[in-house]
């Protein structure tokens, strides 16, 4: 009582909003099964391909066509040319999905193995190389929970869609 008296609620609120909970649960179990999950994959297939890429940071555009062609032709890593220049080296795994959009094409266009043209980012250059590409798995943690939220965005986006009228302007 003491903790709703401070939130300026009573019981019948708590119940309220335990009943609307309920609703919830009841809408997320019948949203989220197996082939609805399944189902929503398959047309989230590109965006949820995982890529493990290799990424360097350098100064210049110049600095980083020169380390694209030591790895491309001379044959180095992309750690032993970080090392050797003294770049800031990192490998990491990234959806495509999360890619900036302007350059998600790019990541997608060449296999693996390949060095992408350099990235301007802020000051510098970034130079990547698609390590390894990996189709959405259903049992990865990530990937079923940007799979269940894209199946309870659009059911409540609908309703809001239907039952919510918005009157004047909006503001903040």
């Amino acid at each position: 009582p003491n903790w709703l008296t401070g939130l300026g609620r009573d019981e019948q609120w708590l119940n309220e909003m335990l009943r609307l909970e309920t609703i919830h649960r009841r809408i997320r179990a019948a949203l989220l099964t197996p082939q609805n999950r399944q189902r929503e994959l398959s047309s989230m297939r590109l965006p949820l391909t995982r890529l493990h890429v290799e990424m360097l940071e350098l100064e210049s555009k110049d600095a980083a066509k020169e380390a694209s062609l030591c790895v491309t032709v001379d044959g180095l890593s992309m750690e032993e040319v970080a090392k050797e220049g003294r770049y800031p080296y990192r490998q990491t795994q990234l959806l495509v999905e999360d890619i900036d959009p302007d350059l998600q094409q790019k990541f997608l266009s060449v296999p693996a193995g390949s060095v992408i043209e350099p990235i301007p980012r802020g000051d510098g250059f970034q130079l990547c190389r698609i390590v390894k590409k990996m189709e959405p798995n259903a049992d990865d943690p990530v990937v079923q929970e940007r799979v269940d939220k894209r199946l309870l965005d659009l059911h409540f986006s609908k309703l809001v869609g239907t039952h919510i009228q918005w009157q004047g302007p909006m503001t903040k």
